[in-house]
């Protein structure tokens, strides 16, 4: 009987951990957008501002310093701009003129985001000559 007890106990822990993974992956797959909506490319920081007083996107007063970044889409068109802000006191990975990767959204309204710096991309913008097969 106290064999019974104790591997049913045992069953019913591991199915309640069995749910809690599955609905952890299910809120990381839903966070994921689908394929084939987001490219990327390279920019180029043409700004470093700060510090700057402003607000954040919930209204709350903030001091942060603001990087910019240039960028054309794949399909050669742009320029666009994309902006990512730091708050004061931590450190700035980027500098003006930082050759960056810039994730976009192929969907209209185009929202961007920096992915990181590189310095090895051989060309920024547009694609001057469609790739050789």
């Amino acid at each position: 009987m106290l064999t019974i007890v104790v591997l049913g106990g045992f069953g019913l822990v591991l199915v309640v951990a069995a749910f809690i993974v599955t609905e952890v992956l299910a809120g990381l797959r839903r966070d994921v957008r689908p394929t084939g909506t987001e490219e990327k490319t390279a920019g180029q920081v043409i700004r470093v501002r700060g510090p700057v007083r402003g607000q954040l996107q919930n209204g709350a007063p903030a001091v942060y310093t603001e990087v910019i970044v240039e960028y054309y889409s794949r399909r050669g068109e742009g320029p666009f701009q994309v902006t990512r802000k730091f708050p004061v006191g931590s450190r700035i990975p980027y500098a003006k003129g930082d050759r960056v990767i810039v994730v976009y959204d192929v969907r209209t309204p185009r929202r961007a985001r920096l992915a990181g710096r590189v310095s090895h991309w051989p060309t920024l913008g547009p694609y001057s000559a469609a790739p050789a097969a």
